[in-house]
């Protein structure tokens, strides 16, 4: 199973590599949940148009972005989870993930972000993940706590959302923290 192609979570639902014909569904479910995604992600404001969709899918990048599927030929998105380059040199990425606020509080971040995690630790393209959370973000860093991941402290002043600068916590994810109870 490699990082390039569709992986499917404990739960059922499918992880498939972002493609720029995904614009439109992308676009669709930042749209619907605009008002819950906008307090945490710096992206996701009023700007954020089909365009902005597009452009981010067709943007050239190391990154391991990958888009959350009902079903293996579902067309509707969930959400996204995504792995980035923080130090490739030491085998660091930096875990990001939202979900659909329709589909919140089901795990569905959990069982994404485990899944493609997994994938890049058995790639051997990763040796630790790094997730920085605003404090104030309790979902998202049930998240993190959930997957295995352990706080190693609080950065001041780190983020700049749109509603100013926030302290964030951040955590750290080795291969063997990664709950068994999420493993494929």
């Amino acid at each position: 199973m490699g990082l390039g192609e569709p992986l499917r979570t404990v739960g059922g639902e499918w992880l498939r590599p972002a493609e720029p014909s995904q614009a439109a569904a992308l676009y669709a479910a930042v749209d619907a949940s605009r008002e819950a995604l906008a307090p945490w992600l710096p992206w996701c404001t009023a700007r954020y148009t089909p365009a902005s969709a597009e452009a981010f899918l067709a943007e050239a990048t190391l990154e391991h972005r990958t888009l959350i599927f009902s079903s293996h030929d579902s067309t509707a998105v969930l959400g996204a989870v995504s792995l980035m380059p923080v130090d490739r040199y030491d085998e660091v990425w930096k875990l990001g993930y939202w979900v659909r606020a329709d589909v919140q509080r089901r795990g569905l971040a959990r069982r994404a972000a485990a899944t493609l995690c997994q994938a890049a630790f058995a790639a051997s393209a990763v040796q630790r993940v790094s997730i920085l959370v605003a404090v104030g973000n309790a979902p998202s860093r049930r998240v993190a706590q959930a997957l295995g991941a352990q706080q190693e402290g609080v950065l001041k002043s780190r983020l700049l959302l749109p509603s100013g600068r926030h302290d964030a916590a951040i955590y750290g994810l080795m291969p063997e923290a990664l709950a068994e109870d999420l493993r494929p």
